[in-house]
């Protein structure tokens, strides 16, 4: 742990980029403060102090608030690995001879060496952004690995700083998915960005079936979990119709059947050194043709979830994940 704390010089740097980032969200946020009833964010303050970010943040489990505390190193998110998959129902042991952990629960295996950044998470290997650490003796491993292994659905909550992890209901059998990555894997570079080396800024495509009956049009919302994004929205495609079966590869910008892009794609550009930032496809099958939409569009995905809430019949997701060096 002690490595990952001393790594100032590129913290200064992350600072940097992600003021550079982060104003014109705050901005945003400010004008459209209207479409949310909750006061503006202000992302510049989230990044601005290294102290704020290498503190303690909570975590719940299933709705059960757990005592172990998550830990930030230069934006990294570390859980502590015991506490929340004990919660979550997997049994957890550590083989001290092996320096390593291994995990069982329902429908997967998980193991991972002490100093390795690689798991092995059903016999497939996912490389994750920290290292195993131990701390106060307690192993901390990449919050990806709620995902990954446990398939809970993270959730980030700045105002209460806290890590939420939940399953999510199938009971409609409303499915949705990309072809263009694996769930819970990383997303191609091509639909990042441009400002990432080789981003192309293409939007992804997506797919959906079993709308639930009733269904009258659909939604797809794309957003940043990450707390330096904190729940940014990067893409929102409203009013889409019941009919249409998916969006094709770079359909941003080509809307001419109904469909509001109420935020035009903006592929991932997370900042450098700032870990795995988790990137959140999420398609609702709603009970209206038509949304009433705001004036202006919603920078961050609270302000536009309870508008979709309010009419949802069925809600699918599928989670990737981007970083850069």
């Amino acid at each position: 742990m002690t490595k990952a704390k001393l790594i100032t010089g590129k913290l200064t740097m992350i600072l940097g980029l992600l003021f550079t980032v982060s104003m014109p969200i705050t901005a945003a946020a400010e004008d459209n403060s209207a479409t949310s009833s909750t006061a503006p964010k202000d992302v510049a303050s989230n990044v601005a102090s290294y102290s704020k970010w290498n503190t303690p943040f909570n975590l719940t489990v299933n709705g059960k608030k757990i005592e172990a505390k998550g830990e930030m190193v230069n934006t990294r998110m570390l859980i502590p690995l015991r506490a929340v998959f004990e919660a979550a129902g997997a049994i957890v042991k550590w083989d001290a001879a092996k320096q390593s952990w291994f995990a069982e629960g329902e429908g997967f295996t998980a193991s991972q060496k002490l100093g390795e950044s690689q798991v092995n998470v059903n016999g497939v290997r996912y490389e994750l952004d920290h290292e195993v650490v131990l701390e106060n003796g307690s192993v901390m491993v990449s919050s990806r690995l709620i995902e990954v292994a446990l398939g809970l659905e993270l959730r980030w909550d700045s105002a209460n700083r806290m890590l939420t992890a939940s399953s999510v209901s199938t009971a409609s059998g409303f499915q949705a998915w990309s072809d263009a990555f694996a769930a819970y894997g990383n997303i191609p570079v091509k639909y990042a960005h441009d400002g990432m080396p080789s981003g192309q800024n293409i939007s992804l495509p997506v797919s959906w079936k079993n709308a639930p009956e009733g269904t009258k049009s659909i939604a797809v919302v794309m957003y940043d979990v990450h707390p330096i994004a904190d729940n940014f929205i990067h893409w929102s495609v409203l009013n889409i119709p019941v009919a249409a079966q998916g969006l094709t590869v770079g359909a941003s910008g080509h809307f001419s059947d109904g469909s509001v892009e109420l935020n035009s794609y903006y592929g991932a550009e997370p900042p450098r050194y700032s870990g795995d930032h988790l990137y959140r496809l999420a398609v609702y099958a709603l009970d209206t043709d038509k949304l009433e939409l705001p004036a202006t569009a919603p920078v961050f995905f609270e302000q536009l979830e309870p508008l979709l809430l309010a009419h949802s019949l069925g809600y699918s997701k599928q989670d990737g994940f981007v970083h850069q060096n």
